[in-house]
């Protein structure tokens, strides 16, 4: 198995600089039919969705597609492909950040009884409580 950088997936996707482009292409076709050969880390998994969104202006959508396509390629192997299909389905549904989404059903997974967080559209997802100095103060 080898593992891949957010680059190498970007290029490969967008195609905006042709050399690298066939590069990336050239090295995950080397793995095309062999099950789980190639790793997609969690972090790599997310930064992938930032870069298509804010650099690229992909529509969620669109985003959605290619994390669809590539979480059912057999070639690609994530570090739990449940919870990362789990996420897209909820990115899918709410207005969370997929990074969010992730790491609240990570936590949840890891038997976290929620996930504290200051931010208010993650803290719409069940896998995060909202914090503020009411709560603190109660507690």
């Amino acid at each position: 198995m080898i593992a891949v950088d957010t680059n190498i997936l970007v290029r490969y996707i967008t195609n905006d600089d042709q050399e690298q482009a066939i590069l990336a292409a050239n090295l995950l076709d080397k793995y095309t039919g062999q099950e789980k050969s190639i790793l997609i880390n969690n972090i790599v998994l997310c930064e992938l969705i930032w870069v298509l969104d804010r650099w690229y202006k992909y529509k969620k959508a669109e985003i959605i597609k290619t994390l669809k396509l590539l979480l059912s390629s057999i070639e690609f192997e994530f570090e739990n492909h449940e919870l990362a299909f789990l996420a897209v389905f909820k990115y899918e549904t709410t207005d969370a950040d997929f990074s969010d989404i992730l790491i609240g059903i990570i936590n949840s997974n890891l038997a976290c009884l929620t996930t504290y967080s200051f931010d208010k559209k993650a803290c719409r997802t069940k896998d995060f409580t909202l914090i503020n100095a009411w709560k603190i103060r109660k507690t």
